[in-house]
Order: structure tokens, then C-alpha cells, then sequence
């Protein structure tokens, strides 16, 4: 399945994994094999050949699986749940070993991929739980430390990381490695719910404060779907009641606390939890600490000083799951404008995801972090979600919601949507199976696009808008392809008194320092853009990579802070085409002669 460089080989991929049942197994542990059923018939969406959002996934599951510096062998996952102090960060036991179960089960359920050892690695796992139902080191029952928050943490990332693979395969021993968990996590709820455990464990903290508390809510909350007992979910709900977003304190573990206060609602219906993660939403969003790329930093202000991925994959996955819930464009919207902007800009060429520091004008090269040790593991985590919400359907139709690659099989139709939009602006929706009655496809229109042209075989169609949609109503047949191509132009947005920044469709641009060094200087922030771009097309000759978005690119002259007299040209791109090449300093808020 990999060539001699280690890359999936995306012909033989798609022969095998489009809607074949039983085309990726993994190999089964004799420890596991108790009620476990065979891995066939994944259900979910699959995917053409290549695409924006399947080649991010891949890049990030080949890092995974077989890249290094640091490679996740079998003896670094499991440093943290025997622990051993052979790599930073043990003392979160069950925090890496958790991230890596759970991610790599859930691409195998949504993308189908192959991963030989999980089982072995899962079985191996769960023999060195504690009889207390904890991992890791001594819990101290009696004053809890930093030390035991850091514990509580990582069980409970072990914890969702178990049950995902539980969702993958029905296996009897995890089920009841994680019902272990969860009693532990009952046995000490009456300490950890305390005013003084509560306050003891402030902000300052940071990722060993009162967030590694609540966010065991979203084991639970899964924990209880799975299982109905009645003490996990009144656990969870004690919980979602502490909740509380506190200056300067770990947005990861607050927005990882929100997913599980959805996932308290998708397991109870219970109301009152979608409106507190409504009013968290509107909270977040309409303060400082909603960043202009769509996401939000590492740490709530004034500790708003650099991103991480963990928090930015927690970003988009929260706003998806209140999307599913309510349907409300609004959360679609703010997932994707993370997704093309935030998300992209911060996974690596290596496929790693990490940190940026973040500046009043850009985000510079120094300070550049490849988070492997959470962020790279929770960024591949969020690509499944991402890909389960390319489609959906309701009340009969097919909806296409977000302009990317994807495909769905549904009982009337079966459909892929390949994309050359970072290219053209369009998306092409094939139809590869038909039922015998006329079926329905809606089409978003997002709030960034202009208007939609549709064509069906190359013809094209006459649709109207309608609640954000264009909506096309047919008897389709096998073969039958729409083309939408989206009407885009650059947007200027001010954001602040004195600067502003530029878009083009759903892409924020910045200048890279890769390709305009002569901008980069000591007074860098003064430059200032002069008159209307030069262009709208691409001046910088560069080796042609994966992610680029050459749409997007445009030209403008700028007067230079340090000699103002010689004006020259500087090229502004997506900033998602960070991706596809070293990690280089970028500015994204820009003075203007005409502002």
C-alpha cells in the first residue's frame, strides 16, 4: 500500500477503500478477541483520490505512523501508562497512548485505514491498569497535587481514546478497562468537585489546573452512551455545572470540557447542555480571544500570547458538533474559516501540529513548536469529524456543506465531491450510484461566495437561494456530474483603528517572509501597502507544493518603513500554504495608504 518513499499510494487506496467491505482489517489480538466483531462494511464517508482535506489527513496519519523525531513506537506510547520517564510528559498518564488509540481507531472507522498493531497495542495497554481503575503513578486520595492532576488528565484522555476504539471494535476487555476508569473517577468526584479542590487548582496552573477535572466529562458523557449507567451521567452533569472559562487559564482543556458537555447532550437530549455550550460559544466569540485566523489561542487572555493545534482541532470540532445539533450557519461558518485558515496554517510540512506565537500583526517564525506530544495526535483526531461533515443529510436530502473533498453512500444516492477550488474556485459532485426516483441535493452558499454557477453534464442551471442553499431536484443517473464554481473576489476587513487585513473567499492572506525578505526587516509592521493591489495573480516563482492556493495570490506595492522613497512590490498568499514548506514568518494586519 506504500511506495519506497512511505507514502499511501492514492491509485490502489481508492481501489480498495471506496465502499469496499472488509478492505482494511486490523490484525486481532487473541486479548481482545472476546465479543469483537470483524472489521467490514466501515460506515461513513469515503473519498476520491486526492483533495485538500484527504491530503492533509494523510500527511499528518503518515507522520503518525511512520515518521520521526520523536517516532511513536510501541515503547513511546506506552512510556505513559506504565509510566517511564523515557520522553517529556509521562507524569499525563494515558495522554499520548490515549490521543494515539483513539485517533488511529477512529480514522480506521471513518477513513478506513490500516493499522496493523492497535489491537496488540490497546491489549497491552490495559494490562497495566492500576487496581484502582487509574494509569499511571500513585494517586494521592489525600491532597492531590499538580502531579495527580496531571494523572487525572491523561486517564482522561485514556479514557475517550478507549472508547473510541471500543466504538471500532466491541471488545469486552476495554469495555471494562473503561468502566474501571470511570468508577475511579466516581470514587474521588465527591473531592474533586470541591470549592477548595476547585480553587486550589486556579489559572495559574495552566495544564495541570482545574481543567484536567472537567474535562473527564467527556469520557464520561461517551462512557454513558455506551454503557446507560446512571452514576457516569450524574457525574457528567455534577461536572458541566463547574464548568467556567477563567482569565489566563488552558483554552484546550476548556474547550475539550465544552465537547463534553455536547456529548452529554447527544447522550441525554437534556436541552439545558446545548444552551450552556451556545452561551460558551457566544462568550468566546465576542471577546478578544477569537483570533482573526478563526481560531483561539493557547491560553484565554491576557495568557493570549501563541496558539496550539490541540486547541484549535478542539475549536473546530466544537463548533461541528453544535452545527449537527442545531444546524445554525453560524457554527458552520466559524468551523470552516478555522478549517481553511487556522487549522491549515498551523500543521506542518512534517505533518506535525504545535504552536505559533501570535503578535498584534503577524505570527513570526521564532517560537515555532511541533506539539507532538498532543497537538500532532489531537490535529489527526480532527480530520475525521471534519470529513463526517463534508455531507449530510435531512428531511430527504443530500446536503454539501463544506467545499471540500468527501464522499457519502446514502440509500438513494452514492457521491464524491473532488475539488480543484484552491485552483479554479470549483467543486465537481459526481454521481457514482442512482436509486429510480428523483432525489434532492442542496448546496451551501457560504457567506464568502458571491454567487454559485451550477451545471449539470455541462450544461448549465437556473437555482435559487434558499435558507443559504441552492437546491437541485432530479432522477439522477450514474455518471452525472455538477460542477459548482463559486464567484469569489478579495475582501479588505479592518482590524484595528489603523490596519486591516485581506481576504479571498474563504482564505485570510499574509505576506511570507519566505518570498518577500526584503519586507522583513527591524520595522517591519510600519510598511505600508500603497494604492489597489498590482494584481491578482502569483509574482513569486516558487517549486509547486501540495497546499498551494494560487486563487488567493495577489500583488501589492508598499512603501518601505526604513526608506519610504523606494517603493516595491510584496505578494500576499493564503496563509493555509504554510503547510507546504518551512516554517517562515508571516504578517497579516497591514497599514494602507487608503485606510
Amino acid at each position: 500500500m506504500r511506495d519506497e518513499k512511505g507514502a499511501v499510494n492514492r491509485r490502489k487506496f481508492v481501489k480498495i477503500a471506496a465502499f469496499a467491505p472488509a478492505a482494511f482489517k486490523l490484525t486481532s489480538s487473541p486479548a481482545l478477541s472476546q465479543d469483537t466483531a470483524p472489521i467490514a462494511g466501515q460506515s461513513g464517508s469515503q473519498w476520491n483520490s486526492s483533495g485538500w482535506l484527504f491530503d492533509r489527513f494523510e500527511l499528518t496519519l503518515d507522520r503518525v505512523l511512520h515518521g520521526d523525531s520523536p517516532a511513536y513506537t510501541e515503547e513511546f506510547v506506552l512510556a505513559d501508562v506504565r509510566p517511564s520517564a523515557e520522553r517529556r510528559f509521562t507524569e499525563y498518564s494515558g495522554d499520548v497512548s490515549g490521543r494515539y488509540i483513539g485517533a488511529l481507531a477512529t480514522a480506521a472507522r471513518v477513513y478506513g485505514t490500516d493499522v496493523p498493531d492497535l489491537d496488540a497495542l490497546v491489549a497491552k495497554v490495559i494490562v497495566l491498569q492500576k487496581p484502582d481503575g487509574y494509569f499511571g503513578s500513585t494517586f494521592h486520595y489525600e491532597k492531590p497535587t499538580d502531579a495527580d492532576m496531571a494523572l487525572l488528565w491523561g486517564n482522561g484522555r485514556l479514557l475517550v481514546g478507549l472508547l473510541e476504539y471500543y466504538e471500532l471494535r466491541k471488545s469486552a476487555p476495554v469495555l471494562a478497562s473503561c468502566r474501571r476508569i470511570g468508577d475511579f473517577l466516581v470514587r474521588v468526584a465527591p473531592m474533586m468537585l470541591s470549592t477548595e479542590i476547585r480553587e486550589a487548582f486556579g489559572a495559574q496552573h495552566f495544564a495541570s489546573s482545574y481543567i484536567c477535572w472537567t474535562q473527564q466529562i467527556e469520557g464520561l458523557a461517551n462512557l454513558y452512551r455506551v454503557t446507560n449507567d446512571i452514576p457516569y451521567r450524574r457525574l457528567a452533569e455534577d461536572i458541566a455545572r463547574v464548568i467556567e472559562r477563567r482569565a489566563g487559564d488552558h483554552v484546550h482543556g476548556y474547550l475539550t470540557s465544552l465537547r463534553g458537555v455536547m456529548g452529554l447532550y447527544e447522550a441525554t437530549g437534556d436541552a439545558q447542555w446545548l444552551r450552556q455550550c451556545e452561551a460558551a460559544w457566544e462568550d468566546i466569540t465576542s471577546s478578544q480571544d477569537l483570533l482573526m485566523t478563526g481560531g483561539v489561542p493557547e491560553g484565554w487572555s491576557p495568557n493570549n500570547h501563541r496558539t496550539e493545534g490541540c486547541g484549535e482541532a478542539d475549536w473546530v470540532r466544537l463548533n461541528l458538533a453544535l452545527w449537527r445539533a442545531t444546524t445554525e450557519q453560524k457554527y458552520l461558518a466559524m468551523a470552516e474559516r478555522a478549517i481553511f485558515n487556522e487549522l491549515a496554517f498551523n500543521q506542518y510540512e512534517t505533518g506535525d501540529f504545535g504552536h505559533r506565537l501570535y503578535t498584534e500583526t503577524g505570527l513570526p517564525a521564532a517560537g515555532a513548536v511541533r506539539a507532538w506530544w498532543c497537538c500532532t495526535l489531537h490535529g489527526l483526531r480532527c480530520f475525521p469529524d471534519i470529513q463526517e461533515s463534508v455531507f449530510h443529510t435531512k428531511d430527504g436530502a443530500l446536503h454539501y456543506d463544506l467545499p471540500l473533498d468527501g464522499r457519502i453512500k446514502v440509500p438513494a444516492l452514492s457521491v464524491f465531491a473532488e475539488s480543484s477550488f484552491a485552483h479554479d474556485g470549483s467543486i465537481r459532485i459526481m454521481i457514482e450510484e442512482a436509486g429510480n426516483t428523483a432525489s434532492l441535493l442542496r448546496m451551501r452558499k457560504p457567506p464568502w461566495a458571491k454567487q454559485i454557477e451550477v451545471s449539470v453534464n455541462g450544461s448549465p442551471v437556473e437555482l435559487h437561494e434558499t435558507n443559504g442553499y441552492v437546491s437541485l431536484e432530479r432522477r439522477w443517473s450514474a455518471g452525472d456530474a455538477v460542477k459548482l464554481k463559486y464567484g469569489m473576489e478579495r475582501l479588505t476587513t479592518r482590524v484595528a483603528d489603523d490596519r486591516v487585513a485581506f481576504s479571498h473567499g474563504p482564505w485570510l492572506l499574509g505576506a511570507a517572509a519566505a518570498d518577500n525578505p526584503a519586507y522583513f526587516n527591524e520595522l517591519t509592521p510600519q510598511n505600508k501597502l500603497l494604492s489597489e493591489s498590482l494584481s491578482d495573480v502569483r509574482t513569486v516563482r516558487r517549486p509547486a507544493q501540495p497546499f498551494s492556493v494560487p486563487i488567493a495570490a495577489t500583488t501589492f506595492r508598499y512603501a518601505q518603513a526604513e526608506y519610504p522613497d523606494q517603493p516595491a512590490k510584496v505578494e500576499l498568499r493564503a496563509i493555509a500554504e504554510q503547510t507546504g514548506e518551512p516554517t517562515t514568518s508571516w504578517e497579516l494586519r497591514f497599514l494602507t495608504s487608503w485606510t
